[in-house]
């Protein structure tokens, strides 16, 4: 039996943090150790918040994965980022993952705090980032997020790795952070800001497809192989402050690398050089990275 983490599947989590860490040299059988703790330390904060409905993820990159894995074919289509559009979104890779959700950003962080507690030394956080859904599930530009995403049965289709493959429940993670330009979006208008996402602001409905600009976000994202739709599973969250820096953190997991990083290519021009609209006119990638999140079994039971 092979069970997702906890991260994978929910729907309508309204509160994340998200860190990414390095591992410090030498400490592998510590990062081993605090893994073997983990499903412990959720079950605990389940049990004393259960209305929190809280979730935990724990991912691995490329530099990391091959020495923890029981099998070669555990997390095979696991790269390295790398940069992409000339350096429009820049790869900011890293060996550890951590993500965490809830509806609740106290349980949240009670949460985290024993989590890096079992960590201690071994790993050295890189970017901690904590998001929080906004009113009727807009972002910060006013628009609906992840109208696409798969719902129901669906999602354990695209999100986890089925069996009998040998690394079956598990999921590859795209970690990207956006940083928006408010002020820019903010001066055009409803009409210029749904052509370039694609869909109408007020309704989010999609726009008719003799309508809809090729560069538009939609245009670039909704991409399809011999008939079938590249899906993901979305968890992302808008992210910031009242006075400082506000965006999306951008979270996706998929049964496959490949429909995470076809999306990406598009969006940034790799294909056939156009890239997506929303780039030029309020977001701007300022992290990159990929990871494995193994099954819970897995997890619990590194090499």
């Amino acid at each position: 039996m092979t069970t997702p983490q906890t991260t994978v599947l929910p729907e309508g989590m309204s509160a994340c943090i998200v860190i990414e860490a390095d591992v410090a040299a030498e400490r592998l059988s510590d990062v081993r150790r605090a893994c073997q703790q983990l499903a412990d330390i959720l079950q605990r904060h389940r049990t004393r918040q259960p209305e929190a409905q809280l979730g935990l993820g724990v991912g691995f990159a490329a530099s990391l994965w091959p020495q923890l894995r029981h099998d070669a074919a555990e997390g095979a289509e696991l790269k390295p980022f790398r940069a992409l559009g000339g350096g429009l979104a820049p790869a900011t890779q890293h060996d550890i993952a951590i993500h965490i959700q809830s509806l609740n950003p106290g349980a949240n962080m009670q949460l985290a705090l024993d989590v890096l507690a079992a960590f201690g030394d071994a790993i050295q956080v890189a970017d901690e980032t904590h998001g929080f859904r906004l009113y009727e599930k807009r972002g910060y530009d006013g628009f609906v997020d992840g109208t696409e995403n798969p719902t129901g049965a669906a999602r354990l289709q695209y999100g986890v790795i089925a069996a009998p493959a040998a690394d079956a429940g598990g999921s590859y993670l795209l970690l990207q952070k956006y940083r928006h330009d408010l002020k820019r979006w903010d001066a055009l208008d409803d009409a210029r800001q749904s052509a370039i996402v694609g869909r109408s602001k007020a309704d989010d409905e999609e726009l008719p497809g003799d309508e809809r600009l090729p560069d538009s976000h939609l245009g670039r994202v909704d991409l399809k192989e011999n008939g079938q739709g590249l899906k993901i599973l979305r968890q992302s969250l808008p992210y910031g402050t009242a006075s400082g820096e506000r965006g999306l953190m951008f979270i996706a997991y998929c049964a496959r690398l490949h429909n995470i990083e076809q999306q990406l290519l598009s969006m940034f021009g790799e294909t056939d050089g156009q890239t997506d609209l929303l780039l030029s006119n309020i977001s701007t990638a300022i992290s990159g990275s990929y990871y494995f999140v193994p099954s819970q079994e897995r997890l619990a039971d590194l090499r």
